[in-house]
């Protein structure tokens, strides 16, 4: 979708802006107007494909990350987590007690990108156990993903029963 948006849409809004201004005929115009309409949406179909297909190489990354045997790898991912959590917890915990007792310390400053990468990390160990949890429930348990990327669950399309 961002890249639709970024790229493809305004190129298609100037062309369309610019077919306004032509001496054509009505119906000349429709024409033009409806192929602009339809490669607009020819490329907004090709452009949220291309996201699912780098989000599921991701996905495969990620998998293929936590099942490899090298121990160092799988746990990667939540050894950041802890050292960012040991961070905050020396930040709001040990410095107020540091000054209760007297003693002068300085807190760890983390820069804004690596606080965006650590939500960004808490966020999907969260939705990952929250759909790991939903999916173990009985009956129709799936979760619907937005944007017509279908549905993670037992009862959803290809899920073993």
């Amino acid at each position: 979708m961002a890249i639709f948006d970024s790229f493809v849409k305004p190129v298609l809004d100037s062309v369309t802006t610019m077919i306004g201004q032509f001496h054509m005929s009505p119906e000349e115009k429709a024409q033009a107007t409806q192929a602009i309409s339809d490669a607009a949406e020819k490329a907004k179909a090709a452009a949220d494909d291309y996201e699912v297909q780098l989000n599921a190489i991701a996905g495969q990354n990620i998998r293929a990350d936590a099942q490899n045997g090298d121990k160092y790898t799988s746990r990667a991912r939540p050894s950041f987590m802890y050292v960012i959590i040991a961070v905050f917890a020396f930040n709001y915990i040990g410095i107020p007690l540091a000054e209760i007792f007297g003693s002068k310390v300085q807190p760890i400053e983390l820069p804004g990108d690596l606080l965006t990468l650590f939500g960004v990390c808490v966020t999907g160990y969260v939705f990952a156990r929250t759909a790991e949890k939903v999916t173990a429930l009985p009956g129709d348990s799936q979760i619907k993903l937005p944007f017509g990327l279908g549905s993670i669950g037992n009862n959803a399309p290809g899920a073993q029963k």
